[in-house]
């Protein structure tokens, strides 16, 4: 008995895991999904804290259409290229990457 018992344990050790098994979100009834590395967030066209010029993006108005909390205290939302971020009204510096806050609907 003891002897088909380790049997089993060296094929089971032998069988590749299947990448179900390895994901570790797995629920039954479910797959696992892989992102590909292009598809990784790439970095922005500007960093935190750089100071925007006046004139040159886009404000980002009805901040709650695309599930943005509404801007307030002195800042606001410029679009630059496909990204959104929150940027101080007065001195344009940008505050905040906000796009993965961003509803489906940007």
């Amino acid at each position: 008995m003891l002897d088909k018992f380790i049997c089993a344990v060296a094929v089971a050790a032998l069988v590749p895991i299947s990448a179900n098994a390895q994901c570790r979100m797995a629920v039954a009834g479910t797959a696992c999904v892989s992102i590909p590395q292009s598809s990784a967030p790439r970095p922005g066209p500007v960093n935190i804290g750089d100071v925007l010029q006046r004139g040159q993006y886009s404000m980002l108005m009805n901040a709650r259409y695309y599930g943005l909390p509404s801007a307030r205290d002195g800042w606001i939302y410029m679009q630059i290229e496909e990204e959104i971020y929150r940027v101080d009204y007065r001195s344009h510096e940008v505050l905040e990457r906000v796009t993965h806050k961003a509803s489906r609907n940007w």
